[in-house]
């Protein structure tokens, strides 16, 4: 029995029970907490309010900002392009794989998926099987725990909580399925106490998930980790940048402070009985009256610079820069765009950074594939060797100077890299390598083809 199933089953649970469903309970609300923060601040909703001074000529409900988080994502994001899967001496089954793909349309899903794992840190991914093959579905973070065994560091099993309602205006049902290799168990809470749970036509709890043999499926949610190192849960891009983006926020309204209250001259009389109003047009004379002529003054005070407000903001800017790896010239502050080895230098950490998670997230889609590949064996008409070995192919993520990119790609096929290799660094993704291949074999029959009626005409004497 597992330890959710103890909790959860047990009719009268002990103290040191309820203790621990208590903490496990408080560190899923924490998890989804850091979330919804994380997703607050991609989107620009931050913390910053409106000085009472500003908000007499601005709109009272405006919070102030001025977003550069979702330039860290987004540009990480837009690198990781993955592209295939190799399968080794086993081109069919990538072949499969990469069909499933574009039957689920995967180009937009992996993009929310490497967005929203860089946002939260985490991210999941579901395998079904529908209409006779695997499909796969994006799964929102704040449903989902993860959990993993303390000795071996794998994942042990992923629970879902959800709220679920089948007509508009019907009371909602808590649900929670714990998903393990071997098996699926489900509940459904009622009054207080969850209760064993069957889908409509399932003959068994806790479903089985294995295959014909016998083998665990693997657990059909497979969980994205951004920056995990060895914790069960990954880390936010966003996680050490909002404080700079708060400190950034507030040198804004500091200098929106200074532009509004001290930016321009303001002048003074002593000794003067001022007028209704001042008249400030170009041309404009003022008539004042004093009393005391001889002791009467008219005077103003100076500007404040605003080059320190200036300042501070791009040291600010510098410094989320630096913290996330992002070419300061992504953030378009200046108007200076390096190019050449300059630009390689600039982009150096930002590719570094997108390489590794190329590595972390391969390994999640691969894992994905690996159970979609089970599944087939079970309900599909093929299945694939159990020795599969799957890697997943990317997109180069470096800003290329294509005429050396061309000179680099010319000497690798010199030292025999594959052709399919090359096209892959090329940016070229599987579908379209397989099309240039059967490009290529037409145009070869049509070369035979015509070969053999030039051949034809010669002995009819055409030639």
């Amino acid at each position: 029995m597992s330890l959710w199933t103890d909790l959860l089953t047990a009719p009268q649970p002990s103290a040191l029970d309820l203790a621990l469903q208590s903490w496990i309970e408080e560190q899923e609300a924490n998890l989804r907490a850091g979330y919804e923060l994380y997703r607050q601040y991609y989107r620009g909703n931050h913390r910053s309010q409106l000085t009472d001074r500003l908000k007499k000529f601005l709109p009272q409900t405006l919070e102030f900002r001025d977003n550069f988080l979702d330039v860290v994502v987004d540009v990480a994001a837009e690198r990781l392009n993955l592209i295939g899967f190799d399968a080794g001496a086993q081109p069919t089954v990538a072949e499969t794989i990469w069909a499933w793909w574009q039957a689920n349309r995967m180009d937009a899903m992996q993009q929310l998926v490497h967005t929203e794992t860089l946002i939260n840190g985490d991210a999941y991914v579901m395998a079904t099987w529908e209409d006779s093959i695997p499909r796969f579905y994006f799964q929102d973070p704040q449903m989902i725990v993860a959990r993993y065994d303390a000795n071996t560091r794998r994942l042990a099993f992923v629970s879902k909580k959800w709220a679920e309602t089948h007509e508009i205006g019907q009371t909602a049902v808590t649900r929670l399925n714990i998903y393990y290799p071997e098996r699926i168990e489900k509940y459904r809470a009622s009054g207080g106490v969850w209760l064993r749970h069957q889908d409509e036509g399932e003959q068994a709890w806790p479903l089985p998930w294995r295959d014909k043999q016998g083998r665990p499926l693997g657990i059909p949610i497979v969980h994205f980790r951004n920056r995990a190192l060895s914790d069960d849960f990954g880390l936010s891009e966003l996680a050490d940048l909002i404080p700079l983006q708060d400190l950034l926020n507030k040198a804004l309204i500091d200098l929106m402070m200074i532009l509004d209250t001290q930016a321009f001259r303001q002048r003074y009389t002593l000794g003067i009985e001022p007028p209704s109003q001042y008249d400030i047009t170009p041309g404009a004379v003022w008539s004042l009256q004093s009393e005391d002529p001889a002791n009467a003054k008219v005077g103003e005070f100076g500007v404040s610079e605003i080059d320190g407000s200036l300042r501070a903001i791009e040291t600010i800017i510098q410094h989320i820069a630096g913290q996330s790896r992002t070419p300061q010239h992504l953030f378009h502050i200046s108007g200076d765009y390096p190019s050449g080895e300059a630009l390689k230098t600039a982009e150096a950490g930002l590719v570094h950074k997108v390489k590794e998670k190329q590595v972390n997230f391969g390994n999640s889609w691969e894992d994905l594939m690996y159970v979609a590949l089970r599944m087939q064996g079970v309900w599909g008409r093929a299945v694939a060797p159990v020795e599969t070995t799957l890697s997943a192919l990317w997109s180069d993520p470096e800003t290329r100077n294509e005429k050396a990119h061309l000179e680099g790609l010319k000497m690798k096929a010199e030292l025999g890299i594959t052709r399919d290799q090359l096209w892959r660094e090329m940016g070229y993704s599987q579908e379209q390598i397989d099309q240039m291949h059967e490009d290529k074999q037409r145009e070869r029959i049509e070369d035979t083809n015509i070969g053999a009626e030039i051949l034809k005409s010669f002995s009819r004497g055409e030639g």
